[in-house]
């Protein structure tokens, strides 16, 4: 059976499918139950939450369950506000606390932030003595700082 690019295969599907559903959200039992391997399944699970399909697939069946149960973004912000107003009302600072973070979480807050890491020209002298090394010279290298205890290695 050949599948067009942009369709997911079955046990995708399948994936997405019990990861919204019975996995609750966990993506190795996701894949046990979709039919990939156990021994690897929580590799596979998050191998394939990477997939663009796949976490589309997945954001998509949540918005459909989040729909089915009458539930919006802003409701669910709403009610947690509600919930953080009464633990303050009530004085317990860490339910406000913890009402607090899951208000970040659900208005994106805490996405990860990408970092690229670039060298300081100074470092860049180093960089060009390691590129030019032959794989025999780096492990030499890694063996000499290892058994000095160093901290930074120096070519």
């Amino acid at each position: 059976m050949k599948l067009r690019k942009d369709q997911l295969t079955e046990r995708q599907r399948l994936f997405c499918e019990f990861y919204v559903g019975p996995g609750k959200h966990n993506a190795a039992l996701a894949a046990r139950l979709a039919g990939y391997a156990a021994a690897s399944s929580h590799v596979t699970g998050c191998q394939l939450l990477q997939k663009p399909k796949v976490a589309a697939t997945v954001r998509g069946l949540e918005a459909a369950a989040a729909v089915k149960m009458g539930y919006t973004r802003e409701r669910l912000i709403a009610e947690l506000l509600a919930a953080v107003d009464m633990a303050r009302i009530m004085g317990v600072p860490s339910t406000m606390v913890s009402g607090l973070v899951a208000i970040g979480k659900a208005a994106g807050l805490y996405a990860p932030e990408k970092t690229i890491a670039r060298a300081n020209p100074d470092q860049s002298e180093i960089l060009a003595k390691f590129s030019a090394m032959s794989d025999r010279e780096l492990l030499d290298v890694m063996a000499k700082a290892g058994s000095a205890g160093e901290s930074t290695l120096n070519p």
